[in-house]
């Protein structure tokens, strides 16, 4: 670095630590500014600054501030175990570069050598491109952008998260991995997870107080820093690529955020079917008697049972302490459930649905690595060899879906398990590709994030050529920027069977917060957990309330599911939920309004109260209720003993659900909410049909 621009560089960097500069950091001189700006017939409008940055706006609002580009050399090492990534960068060298203006582009400097350039594009839908690019031979192993960070600045979203919805001030890996089993801030073991693991990442924010988004394109592991090491500057790190290009998504308001995220990288082509909102889905498992006996426990309770969710069709694996899962492979478990077709047709004649379960592991143990093996159809190494790697209790494999063969052999399976009548499953995983897997269409880490909408569109297509009218469901847990065109229905994974706040019911309702802001419209959890446990009576009612009021309500008897706590352990339990499950289909004809206005805007069922009303600044705050569309609020208890919740109601007039008490918007008020009367309300004026049929219930 020559010696000048050192000086520069550190003296800039004492005026922000300082805190003597504008936002803007040129020292508040208007001279600092000069006029090498261009401007678009859109109102798009980047300027070059004297000192080095580069202003982006609309409409004359700023909306980002670019403060430096960087290109960073390291050799990072990555390690996985049991879906968790360990990375490391290790040594990094940072060289940063330099900003000069050139016709409609800027140019990317080291020294006095042209290395690269940052371009604007306006995409189709209206949203702004900046594409900053080496050149190939220019380039590190990741380029890093900082920008210029208010006060006021906020950073909702990232994809699917359990514990914020706001991640100013903190740190935020983007990579596709395990959420954790007991995730806690300082994990003591490395399957714990911590508070910024998930399945479902994305390198996406949207910022309600300044009414703007940004979207990283980048596909590759990403570093976000948001004000953690400086209270100045945000960055953003892009790895393993010559390009970080991003969106700037305009607003202003946060809705229209969401729409204009959705126009870029999806929305639902096709509605699940009515069924999936008009009743329950429920779990059983332990072969066709047990699973017939507790469905007709639950029908001869009056619970409006949609589908039957059966994930051991595969064969029941007992892995100690209790603890039940499935066999790991996709084939009929013949002895477990004899006579399967038979008895499918026989649920299709009463109107219930049956559900399976796949997951991409394959595994030495059974028929189909051996095959898989052979045809070149498993992960690889870098030698070559069969990439193999822990699983719970056995080694296996991951299906390499980047084989277009591969698919089409797995296709196979998905048809059989048609044939035998099923309506759809659960599509399980898809966290696990090893850093250094090499695939049919290259290395990993261009693929790592890709592979859950790989694996679900294997999937998709399958049940979609068996079920051109759409009558069929997908359920999904894992994914990336680009899954909201191919998932259909993403639940929250798999929380413990506890009041936790880290890892128990309370993430529920920040998942499904967060997983909305992305844009996935169609979102579930298990009622009452999977990990852990055993769950308890007052677990299981609370739970249930708050399943009510999602757009899928269904039912997982856990990993310890003769330990934990059902909707059918004893009379009260049953009351419960049978009540809540005839509350839930009552609120069909709203969910199936909200779902066509997902597939036409991309806005999700579940919203963030700020969604809702923006104006009120108090919206920011309500991040422990969520919204059913704009007309219907729950602000569930999720700690044990609570009896009261507090309640932020945006504007408008709105009415109890369940005491008929009124109230008017924009107030904050704490609320009585007993176990079966949680604190429910609805717009006045609306829903009419479903409030009258609700109210009958009780």
């Amino acid at each position: 670095m020559p010696w000048r621009i050192r000086v520069a560089f550190f003296c800039c960097l004492l005026l922000a630590v300082l805190g003597c500069g504008e936002d803007r950091q040129t020292n508040g001189d208007p001279s600092a500014v000069d006029d090498d700006s261009v401007a678009s017939d859109e109102g798009w409008h980047w300027q070059l600054h004297s000192d080095g940055s580069l202003d982006i706006s609309r409409d004359d609002r700023l909306l980002f501030t670019i403060t430096g580009v960087e290109r960073r050399l390291f050799n990072p090492n990555v390690g996985m175990l049991f879906g968790f990534y360990f990375i490391n960068p290790g040594m990094v060298r940072t060289e940063t570069l330099y900003l000069t203006k050139a016709a409609d582009r800027v140019i990317l400097n080291a020294g006095n050598q042209e290395v690269g350039e940052i371009t604007f594009d306006e995409t189709a839908a209206g949203n702004l491109r900046v594409l900053v690019s080496l050149r190939k031979d220019q380039a590190g192993r990741a380029i890093r952008l900082r920008f210029a960070l208010s006060a006021e600045d906020r950073f909702w979203g990232f994809g699917e998260q359990y514990n914020f919805v706001d991640f100013r001030g903190q740190k935020m890996p983007v990579w596709v991995q395990e959420q954790g089993v007991g995730r806690r801030p300082l994990p003591l073991l490395p399957t714990q997870g911590d508070l910024h693991d998930t399945y479902f990442p994305m390198p996406y924010f949207l910022d309600p107080a300044a009414g703007k988004g940004f979207l990283l394109e980048n596909t590759t592991y990403s570093l976000f820093d948001l004000g953690s090491f400086s209270s100045r500057e945000w960055s953003v790190e892009a790895w393993d690529g010559a390009t970080a290009s991003f969106l700037v998504l305009p607003g202003p308001k946060p809705a229209a955020i969401v729409t204009q995220l959705t126009a870029e990288i999806g929305r639902p082509d096709r509605i699940p079917p009515d069924w999936a909102f008009a009743g329950v889905w429920l779990a059983a498992q332990g072969g066709t008697e047990m699973v017939a006996a507790r469905l007709e426990t639950a029908l001869e309770a009056g619970i409006p049972v949609s589908a039957v969710w059966v994930q051991d069709w595969v064969g029941l694996r007992n892995f100690g302490l209790q603890n039940f899962g499935v066999k790991y492979h996709w084939t009929l478990d013949e002895q477990l459930y004899p006579n399967l077709r038979e008895w499918i047709a026989s649920l299709d004649e009463r109107g219930i649905r049956f559900l399976g379960y796949f997951n991409p592991f394959i595994v030495p143990r059974y028929d189909q690595y051996a095959a898989a093996e052979k045809r070149g159809y498993l992960i690889r190494r870098p030698d070559g060899r069969v990439y193999q790697f822990p699983i719970i209790t056995f080694v296996g494999s991951l299906l390499d879906v980047t084989n277009p063969q591969a698919g089409a052999w797995f296709q196979d399976f998905a048809r059989r398990a048609i044939d035998l009548g099923m309506r759809g499953w659960m599509a399980d995983f898809g966290e696990w590709l090893p850093y250094d897997a090499v695939l049919d269409n290259g290395a990993a880490p261009t693929t790592h994030n890709l592979y859950p909408t790989l694996w679900h569109r294997l999937n998709r297509e399958a049940l979609e050529e068996a079920y051109p009218d759409g009558d069929y469901v997908l359920l999904t847990r894992s994914g990336f920027s680009g899954e909201q065109r191919v998932a259909q229905i993403v639940w929250a994974g798999d929380q413990e069977a506890s009041w936790d706040p880290y890892d128990g019911l309370p993430t529920v309702v920040t998942a499904g917060l967060t997983i909305g802001l992305a844009g996935i419209p169609f979102f579930t959890h298990d009622i009452a957990g999977f990990s852990g446990g055993p769950s308890t009576q007052e677990l299981y009612l609370r739970w249930t309330e708050l399943g009510a009021f999602t757009p899928v309500m269904r039912t997982h008897e856990g990993l310890q599911k003769l330990e934990n706590h059902n909707f059918d352990s004893d009379p009260k339990t049953l009351a419960h939920f049978t009540r809540f499950a005839k509350i839930h289909a009552a609120l069909f004809p709203y969910f199936a309004q909200l779902a066509n206005e997902a597939r036409a805007m991309g806005l999700p069922l579940i919203r963030h109260t700020e969604l809702v009303d923006p104006d009120w600044a108090e919206s920011l705050q309500a991040h422990g209720q969520w919204m059913i569309g704009d007309d219907l609020l729950l602000a569930p208890v999720v700690t044990e003993g609570g009896e009261q919740v507090k309640v932020y109601l945006p504007e408008g007039e709105w009415e109890h659900l369940f005491t008929g008490e009124r109230y008017s918007g924009r107030t904050i008020f704490t609320v009585p909410a007993p176990i079966g009367t949680p604190a429910a309300f609805f717009r006045r004026g609306r829903l009419a049909a479903e409030v009258e049929l609700i109210r009958s219930l009780n």
